[in-house]
């Protein structure tokens, strides 16, 4: 029997015959039979309903559209919400409605986006229970979160349609891409189910699918694949709304939907709860709905044809009428089988294929009517996979069909295109040949090579069933370049400006912007059915980005003869001889190939287009590649042009059609040689030669090559895991242009770093040895940054082929320190210094970790990532890992963040040198926070059962002593994560220790010690999942308090599928599914999180702030409970430049668009306002922020009245808000003011304001400890930023107290510019502050010639208005030996006196350290205790210089630094830790009562970075540690008064403190009494020991100039000291500390070790040795200049350029202090030497004294030619006083006689010497 055969391309709409090898009849004239019940329902349908077709319509669109298309028709209320590849789907619907576009229904459709998909569904089921018209769209574990709402829907009979973009589950693995999981996943809920093959069988089918649901009373879900078909551009023909408005039932709206709508005007009641007895009849009382649903969709699909002509059958048979092997599968692959068919069918095959469209109901007769007769193999096809089920849901349902019906064929059962492998037709031949196989194979999976459980079925080499007349384009573009854009034009272009048909697929790889995307495009008059990529025979391909001929075998597709296209900056066939592998000029050669290449980027750049090359690349695509005739193509292309770019205006359409023209101006063919066929050498990929680990090689390069599909099983961990750190091996090479150092101008800030999206610019030091070894042309300069970088150099380094080219550095950098370069100028020079740096060890304990600089030391262990270039999110995660990295557990939410930060095989995270790095997991986008917490949970019980074994074992088990000390150390350092880990190392080493023999418990202990560390728990995500979808869970972690840490990078929408509206979303904005603006304010999820009062909440923006960000990472982590940052996030979906997305948060925050703040609950307990406002003041106009947003600038230029209205709104919004924190951040006084001024009522007068302007958080820290000083003498004080004051306010305040850092040379801090700026308008009236009182202290460096500049200018500028000085001006100097605080201590106590203020509370502080006695016999006492950062040194050399008959002793010592690893430059100091005489000490204890020999256990209660050390004796914490015999602070005599019992004692203490008693507190101060001295003065006073370690200082280390060249004294270190004596007033003799205990070292010819460290130069030192240097030193200040000099007589043997240098020495007297005199005389040599000049001056040797100054008189020549013309260096070292004003007049004066410059000129010059840091001074 004949059967009815349809075809359904639009463009042959002609009567077909069938043959052996087509089977198709016409669309017009023949439809499929339809059965007696349906036939008979479409005959009485008909008779009613005109479905006479319009005009057929065409256009070019994706299924999502299509499906979107429909159901807006069809929908009078619609919920939504993100997921891919569903998501525009939403969008297209939010879109029409809010163009005001009307449905069928004359409605517009009333969009609504829910927070999750389980919101969507809830919302669905109530809006279809009161009686509407409903859709929604998802896919994936979306459609799973419907699953409950969708069983209620089907079983209450509610019509409706979810449109679903099938993908796979989440598994092992995320995948966004397509399979049947999801839908099969529901296949038992009750809904219908209707599959899709196509674009245009989505438009139809999802039409049909409305309208069946309706007929039919059941829910129905129309599924397509996604991607594949969801995201295809295809060229349709649409069906016009009046066409489907005459197909829609409009009597079954009232009938089956309004009727049973909940109305209180027709009660009824549905959703009750059933007992036993009935709930199972009511079940299948509904069975007659889904017996009938087959013929209503079979009915429906009759009048779809009769008004499209295009015929659907449920089991649609495309085939040889007589065939006997068929193939029945759904989904895309039928038109891929349907089109092999076709093929096979013309070889002389005889097969067939059903494609089926309604899977449920099930309908086995219409299976058994649509197979042919003959047909007695069946093959079905299931694109899913059931783990351990007898067999996939199609072929389950496929044989119970066929066993009801009694026939036998012979039935497989393939698994295909799970997550959209490629099913191609070289697969569906395999499936057929396997029907006629001896032995087929009856289960098995195709598309992948089983070599593990061997299930697989091979497949050959691809074949071509394409039409001859398709032409095949491929298109290798990178993300964000444009490539992806342009082709979907041209698809639309093409296909509906010609008679063609288009097809246009896409593939991205994974990273979220700049990966590498293929476009597959298709163009021909014959149906294009071909879905599956490009396989063979293409006739074109374009290549965007040079690097990807080294990383893709892009040319394997193309035919021979075929055109490629090459963007590439080598212009020239030398060039590409070069540059070009081997491999593709092979290719190239033998495949006959039309090459061609344009350096589209340099034209890109030239007509203004930045890097976006895709106009450039498709000109040239127009004009080569043939698809249409090359001038009708360039006519099209630039009629395109200037309608898609019209609405950006005329220079954006002229730089574009430029574009055209200068392309065909530059394409050039390139006529490469024949000798390319047989080439052997060329270019290769940077990071060929990197060793790389074997899952990289094996797993990681394939899939990068885009080849993971030739990936055998074996080849993969079963349960998804994967190694870290693999990103590293990626090198992508991607950026046009990448950043360069300019280390002279560089201040070394480590900003660039800390802002870095990708972690590719990065700050190193090297020490003396690293910087011999590092390449040619590594630049590096000499380390700024005090002792911790003594001995370094400094580095920025770039990976040239990491980096993205983003430009956030260039752009943050304060110093202009970056500048971009050309890629292909300097990256291979860079590439080998990156690759050196990197290798350098690890040097991250350097510093201080939780600053700014100091934490970008530290190794980034997340790096190199996929996120876009420029990303916001980034350097927030970077930054946690570079602080907390080592330890941490990482949660991640579904979205950007798990993107970039887990995508399969390319792994950003890293490990440490110890192979310790963060472990990340990722569960579903909801439940993110419960799966972190439950980690945590578990982590934590894991950890309490080893803390209870450890406690047991130590009290029934015979430990050996450092088994059970290391366990109770353990134990008592449980959570403390620097001290655990330290305690950790002891547990392993003691069990190590005992052998291989160890108790089993014990043993379980050590296996178990990955659990002994802390581990930091995250749980990371986007403002999708944490204000929307996972809200629940994150709400519920916060109430609970326990130990974890949440961090929301908010960006204000789902950045991840696309930029949709979120709760986190401002007002104001336009996003997807708010096209309109958002009409809410966004949801304040810090304070939600507030108000559970033990949550830790900071709000960061790190480019407003980044101390503030820095700071709130660590006190999030250190916080003891719930911590929650939400971190501003910008996007590139904002409509920003990402280059200025740290300006941008600048922006925010300055405008109160966002807030800085931190929330922290331990202040309570303090006393103080948990709630700190960090962002005080608005600065900046909001709207100048909105404007330079598209995101709210779009919404102005289509409706400029509604964006006034909203902005106007956001703006009162955020005012109101501003208010609110400002309110809450204010203490009681505070908030009672503010009151008072609201009311008009008088203020109290006795309250001070401290202002602050500070850049690296010094001076804030210390205005804070100001104001707190303040309080604790009961005045209340506001401390404030000084831009963050209301400038008017502060000339109301009666006391005004300013900290004031300086910055580089005499800058201002960026947060006291603006106030600075209104304090010195000039039209301020001079008696502005007549009323006001103020100080000033200030922060800075005497080093620099502006030193505290801003303090000095802000002093001066208050008096100039009237205001009058408490205490003189305060220099602050970080030159000090405590840096800024020894001026501080001295300066504050006078302040105090001069305000007369009352003194603090009369009590001591609670101790900071808890201190036990322990037993001596059994404690661990370490021999000798070393200061954190220093080593011991042992002292080689102990030589007094001067002659016996001398009264000083100068001494020359030196110390061995082999196995130290210490290194050190000229200019820099070696500081001593020095002991007290331990004599001394005992003698002191005994008076004290202590026992010298009694152990102390101390733990510090404040987990300082320097805390004491944990155990130690009496003798040795007041001999080693504690300054006992220093000179106390005044603080200390505070303390001694209010411990004082002795009321004479206490009043003669009070009298000292006083202003009376000043002057006698400083004639005591003369007499440099101790710390030991005062308590003998004082006994009543007697402190406790955990007070005394509180009260004394720690001893500081004496720093000395080294005396040696490390090049010429090979791991040593000399010094030259003079021993530091003198008289006090009284004529007491006091002896230096250091110099006294030096001098007692290594007498006895045994060598005593001191503890020292490298501490780093205060002087500037040339890079090189060409420089001249002028050294003036005095007496021991001779010694950096026998360094320097030495180091030059070095080079000068190496054979480098040196440049002249000149000393010039004075002392008293040639025989006694003339230091070093031989050896410089020898350096000298009269002139001959590398010492040019040697002047000596011994003042007292004649009768007229003769000093250096005098010296440097007799040779100004030298002092002008060394330093004026050869721009030399000039040092002076020596005692402070007359000596360096009088030297200073000196070199001017040489300038002024030998250069012809003026007296004011010659001092300009020094002074700009000093700025460029060539005039040193070093003075004491």
């Amino acid at each position: 029997m004949w059967r009815a055969w349809i075809c359904r391309t639009p463009v042959l709409q002609t009567v077909m015959r069938m043959t052996s090898n087509t089977s198709r009849r016409s669309m017009a004239d023949t439809t499929p039979p339809l059965s007696q019940a349906a036939a008979s329902a479409t005959a009485t349908a008909a008779k009613s309903r005109d479905l006479t077709p319009s005009k057929p319509k065409y256009m070019v669109m994706d299924g999502n559209e299509a499906a979107a298309y429909v159901a807006y028709a069809m929908s009078d209320i619609s919920f939504i919400y993100p997921i891919s590849p569903a998501s525009s789907m939403g969008e297209h619907m939010d879109k029409w409605a809010a163009t005001g576009k009307k449905n069928i229904l004359g409605q517009v459709v009333d969009i609504n986006m829910m927070q999750s998909e389980a919101g969507a569904a809830g919302a669905l089921h109530g809006a279809c229970a009161a009686g509407t018209l409903t859709s929604t769209f998802t896919a994936s574990q979306g459609l799973l979160l419907m699953i409950p709402n969708m069983y209620l829907l089907a079983g209450e009979l509610m019509p409706t349609v979810f449109h679903v973009s099938a993908r796979t589950l989440s598994k092992h693995a995320l995948s966004i891409f397509n399979d049947h999981s999801d839908v099969m996943a529901c296949r038992q809920t009750g809904f219908a189910m209707v599959s899709s093959s196509s674009v245009q069988e989505v438009m139809d089918l999802g039409a049909l699918s409305h309208i069946a649901s309706l007929k039919s009373r059941i829910p129905f879900l129309h599924f397509f694949d996604g991607y594949r078909t969801s995201a295809e551009m295809s060229k349709i023909q649409v069906i016009p709304y009046e066409d489907i408005a005459k197909m829609f039932p409009y009597e079954k709206v009232k009938e089956n939907l309004h009727k049973f709508a909940l109305n209180p005007y027709r009660p009824m009641i549905r959703g009750t709860g059933q007992r036993p007895d009935i709930f199972f009849q009511q079940s299948v009382a509904s069975n007659k709905y889904y017996m009938h649903a087959p013929e209503i969709v079979e009915e429906t699909m009759y009048d779809l044809g009769k008004l499209t002509g295009r015929h659907y059958g449920l089991f649609e048979y495309h085939g040889s009428p007589t065939a006997e092997r068929v193939a029945i599968c759904m989904g895309s692959a039928g038109q891929t089988i349907e089109e092999t068919v076709d093929y096979l069918n013309q070889n002389g095959e005889n097969v067939g294929m059903i494609n089926v469209h309604l899977y449920r109901p099930w309908s086995s007769k219409h299976l058994l009517a649509a197979l042919p007769k003959n047909c007695n193999k069946i093959a079905v096809l299931d694109k899913t996979k059931e783990e351990g089920a007898a067999g996939m849901p199609l072929y389950l349902d496929v044989n119970v069909a066929m066993a009801e019906a009694g026939k036998q064929p012979l039935i497989t059962g393939a698994t295909y295109g799970l997550a959209s492998k490629e099913f191609t037709p070289a697969m569906v031949k395999a499936v057929f040949d396997n029907l006629n196989a001896p032995q087929p194979r009856m289960k098995y999976v195709i598309g992948v090579k089983d070599d593990v459980t061997n299930t697989s079925l091979d497949y050959g080499e691809p074949i071509n069933t394409t039409p001859t007349t398709t032409k095949q384009c491929l298109f290798w573009g990178l993300g964000s370049d444009g490539t992806v854009g342009a082709n979907k034009t041209a698809i639309k272009t093409i296909g509906l400006s010609t008679g063609l048909n288009a097809q246009g697929h896409f593939v991205f790889d994974s990273h979220k912007s700049d990966g590498v995307t293929v476009s597959h495009l298709r163009f021909g008059p014959d149906e294009i059915k071909s879905e599956y990529t490009i396989q063979s025979n293409a006739d074109f391909l374009s290549c965007s980005h040079p690097s990807y001929v080294y990383k893709y075998e892009m040319l394997d597709p193309l035919k021979t003869g075929g055109i490629f296209l090459l963007n590439s900056p080598w212009t020239t066939l030398e060039e590409l001889e070069e540059r070009l592998p081997a491999t593709v000029k092979r290719e190239i050669a033998a495949k006959k190939l039309n090459f061609y290449n344009i350096d589209a980027t340099a034209i890109s750049r030239m007509v203004g287009l930045g890097k976006r090359v895709n106009v450039i690349m498709q000109a040239a695509f127009y004009g080569l590649s043939g698809v249409l005739p090359q001038e009708q193509a360039l006519k099209l292309l630039k009629q395109t042009i200037t309608e898609q770019y019209a609405r950006k205006g005329p220079e954006v359409v002229a730089k574009n059609q430029k574009a055209v023209d200068a392309t065909l101006e530059n394409l050039k063919r390139v006529n490469y040689p024949s000798s390319w066929a047989n080439a052997t050498s060329g270019g290769h990929k940077p990071g060929v030669d990197m060793k790389k680990p074997e899952f990289v090689t094996d797993v990681m390069d394939p899939v990068l090559k885009l080849e993971g599909d030739k990936l055998p099983v074996s080849a993969f961990e079963p349960g998804g895991y994967q190694p870290i750190g693999t990103t590293q091996y990626e090198k992508r090479g991607i950026a046009p242009v990448i950043p360069v150092w300019k280390p002279d101008a560089c201040t070394q800030c480590n900003y660039c770093s800390l802002v870095c999206p990708h972690a590719v610019i990065r700050p190193f030091l090297l020490d003396k040895n690293e910087l011999r070894s590092a390449p040619a042309g590594f630049l590096t300069r000499k380390a700024k940054g005090g002792t911790e970088v003594a001995g370094y150099n400094y580095t920025i380094q770039v990976s040239p082929y990491d980096c993205t080219g983003c430009e956030v550095c260039v752009e943050s950098c304060p110093d202009d320190a970056l500048s971009m370069s050309p890629f292909k100028e300097v990256a291979d020079k860079f590439s080998p210094h990156w690759d050196y740096a990197i290798g350098l060890p690890e040097k991250g304990d350097i510093g201080d970790k939780y600053s700014v600089k100091g934490s970008q030391f530290l190794k980034p262990l997340f790096e190199f990532s996929g996120a876009c270039s420029g990303c916001g999110e980034t350097p927030y995660l970077k930054l946690a890992t570079q602080l907390f990295g080592d330890r941490m557990v990482i949660a991640n939410a579904s979205g950007c963040s798990s993107v970039f930060g887990g995508t399969s095989t390319t792994i950003p995270f890293t490990t440490n040198k110890d192979g310790q790095g963060p472990a990340w997991g990722r569960s579903l986008f909801e439940d993110n926070a419960e799966y972190g917490f439950g980690m945590m949970l578990a982590t934590r019980q894991r950890r309490q059962k080893l803390r209870q074994d450890m406690t047991v074992y130590i009290l029934e088990m015979q430990l050996p002593d450092d088994v059970k000390a290391a366990f109770s150390e353990w134990i008592e350092f449980y959570e403390n994560p620097e001290k655990c880990q330290h305690a950790s190392q002891m547990v392993i080493t003691a069990l190590k220790r005992m052998g291989p023999n160890l108790d089993p418990r014990l043993q379980s202990i050590l296996e178990q010690r990955e659990m002994l560390g802390t581990q930091s728990h995250w749980l990371v995500g986007g403002d999708g999942w944490a204000y929307d979808i996972g809200y629940g869970g994150v709400d519920h972690v916060l109430s609970r308090g326990e130990d974890v840490n949440v961090l929301v990078l908010d960006t204000e929408m789902y950045s991840n599928t696309g930029g949709q509206v979120s709760k986190a979303t401002q007002l104001a904005t336009v996003t997807k599914y708010a096209t309109h603006g958002k009409r809410q304010v966004k949801k304040d999820l810090g304070l939600c999180a507030m108000q559970y009062e033990n949550v830790y909440v900071a709000s960061v923006a790190m480019g407003a702030n980044m101390s503030q960000c820095v700071q709130a990472f660590k006190e999030a982590e250190h916080f003891p409970g719930t911590s929650l940052i939400i971190a501003f996030s910008p996007c590139i979906d904002w409509g920003i430049d990402m280059k200025n997305m740290m300006n941008e948060q600048k922006e925010a925050v300055e405008s109160g668009y966002w807030t800085l703040y931190r929330y922290d609950p331990r202040r309570i307990e303090k006393g103080l306002n948990p709630f700190q406002l960090d962002s005080k003041k608005i600065k900046y106009d909001l709207q100048q922020f909105l404007d330079g947003q598209n995101r709210f600038e779009q919404l102005r230029r289509s409706d400029k009245k509604t964006a006034d209205k909203l902005h106007s709104g956001l703006h009162r919004e955020m005012t109101l808000r501003h208010d609110k924190l400002v309110k809450l951040a204010m203490d009681e006084y505070e908030m009672l003011e503010h009151l008072k001024k609201r009311l008009g009522e008088e203020t109290a007068s006795d309250s001070v304001m401290v202002l602050y302007g500070s850049e690296t958080g010094n001076a804030a820290a210390l205005a804070q400890v100001w104001a707190s000083e303040f309080k604790r003498r009961g005045i209340r004080a506001k401390c404030v930023a000084m831009d963050d004051v209301d400038f008017d306010e502060v000339a109301k305040q009666e006391q005004v107290f300013c900290v004031v850092a300086t910055c580089g040379q005499g800058e201002f801090p960026a947060n006291c510019r603006d106030f600075w700026k209104s304090l010195s308008d000039p039209s301020l009236p001079k008696d502005l502050f007549k009323n006001t009182r103020f100080a000033v202290f200030g922060l800075g460096d005497s080093s620099y010639v502006y030193f505290n500049e801003a303090a000095k200018n802000f002093h001066k500028r208050f008096q100039e208005l009237g205001a009058k000085v408490v205490t003189g001006l305060g220099l602050g100097d970080d030159k000090d030996e405590d840096k800024y605080e020894s001026r501080w201590n001295e300066w504050l106590p006078d302040l105090w006196n001069e305000l007369g203020t009352p003194p603090p509370s009369m009590e001591l502080l609670p101790p900071s350290y808890n201190i036990t006695v322990e037993n001596a016999a059994t404690t661990p006492i370490p021999a000798t205790i070393v200061p954190q950062g220093t080593k011991l040194v042992p002292m080689t050399k102990n030589v007094v210089l001067t002659p016996p008959d001398y009264d000083r002793d100068i001494r020359h010592y030196e110390f061995d630094l082999r196995g130290l690893n210490m290194t050190y430059s000229p200019g820099d100091c070696f500081g001593i830790y020095a002991h007290n005489n331990k004599e001394e000490v005992f003698n002191w204890c005994t008076e004290n009562g202590l026992h010298p020999d009694s152990v102390l256990k101390l733990v510090d209660l404040q987990s300082r970075k320097d805390s004491l050390p944990p155990v130690a004796t009496v003798g040795q914490l007041f001999t080693e540690v504690l300054d006992i015999f220093g000179k106390p602070p005044r603080r200390f005599y505070e303390t001694l008064q209010m411990s004082a019992k002795d009321a004479s004692e206490r009043q003669e203490l009070e009298y000292l403190l006083s202003k009376e008693g000043k002057d006698k507190f400083k004639e005591l101060a003369k007499e440099t009494p101790t710390f030991a001295d005062l308590m003998k003065m004082y006994p009543s006073a007697k402190l406790p020991l955990e007070n005394l370690v509180d009260h004394v200082p720690q001893i500081k280390p004496r720093l000395y100039s080294i005396a040696s060249s490390l090049e010429m004294h090979k791991e040593s270190v000399h010094l030259c000291i003079v021993k530091n004596d003198w008289n006090t007033a009284s004529g007491k003799l006091r002896l230096g500390l250091c110099t006294r205990y030096l001098a007692g070292l290594s007498l006895g010819g045994k060598p005593d070790a001191v503890a020292g460290k490298i501490n780093a130069a205060g002087i500037t030192v040339p890079d090189t040795h060409a420089p001249p240097c002028v050294m003036v030193g005095l007496g021991t200040g001779i010694a950096p200049f026998r360094a320097m000099v030495q180091d030059r007589e070095m080079a000068r043997i190496r054979g480098e350029q040196i440049g002249p240098m000149a000393l010039f020495f004075g002392a008293r007297y040639k025989r006694t202090d003339y230091t070093y005199g031989d050896e410089f005389e020898e350096y000298h040599s009269g002139g001959k030497g590398v010492l040019k000049v040697l002047s000596t001056a011994f003042s007292r040797d004649q009768a007229h004294k003769i000093y250096v100054q005098n010296r440097i008189d007799e040779h100004p020549e030298i002092i002008y030619d060394y330093l004026g013309k050869q721009k030399g260096y000039f040092y002076l070292c020596g005692p402070a006083g007359n000596v360096p004003p009088s030297v200073r007049k000196a070199v001017v004066n040489s300038f002024v006689k030998c250069g012809g410059h003026s007296q004011e000129e010659a001092e300009k010059i020094v002074t700009q010497m000093q700025i460029e840091g060539r005039y040193n001074v070093e003075a004491w």
